[in-house]
């Protein structure tokens, strides 16, 4: 899996990136110049997720499959975060909640079900926030703010 942000991503963006791709034990990749192509090209592949911004601030996330078809868009907004990201246990985190976006994001970034999550590390996902756990303690928390699921042909952009 490969998180990458908006060409000119601001500092908080960068940040986010970076909790994500901690989370979630991949890389991240500045975009730069880099065109779409290019950046799926990176992934491998494999899943792809693209941070975006609105005025300055982490403003959405779009989850890309392995084919490189966009899936999942959401408008979010950042709740909580910590000002400097850590290094979380390389593990597959648990995604859990009451959302219908639960087993669409799991099985975007995680379609070999058969990897079993070690439970150190939880994405929960109810009602309108996404919360980063590991041990039950917050990391990092997102609110949807609106999303839209794609067709596998559907140009997302």
């Amino acid at each position: 899996m490969l998180i990458t942000s908006s060409r000119k991503p601001s500092a908080s963006t960068r940040t986010l990136c970076k909790h994500l791709a901690s989370f979630f034990g991949c890389e991240y990749v500045n975009r730069g110049k880099m065109g779409m192509g290019e950046v799926l090209d990176l992934s491998h592949d494999t899943p792809l997720i693209m941070v975006g911004e609105y005025h300055g601030n982490p403003g959405s996330i779009v989850f890309y499959d392995a084919k490189g078809f966009c899936v999942l868009s959401l408008h979010i907004s950042l709740l909580s975060a910590q000002s400097s990201y850590s290094k979380y246990p390389v593990a597959i985190p648990s995604i859990k909640g009451d959302s219908e976006l639960v087993s669409l994001i799991s099985n975007v970034l995680f379609p070999d079900s058969s990897e079993i999550s070690s439970g150190q590390l939880l994405l929960e996902i109810s009602g309108d926030r996404m919360d980063f756990k590991e041990h039950e303690k917050l990391l990092f928390s997102l609110r949807i703010k609106s999303h839209m699921i794609y067709e596998d042909d559907t140009d997302c952009s």
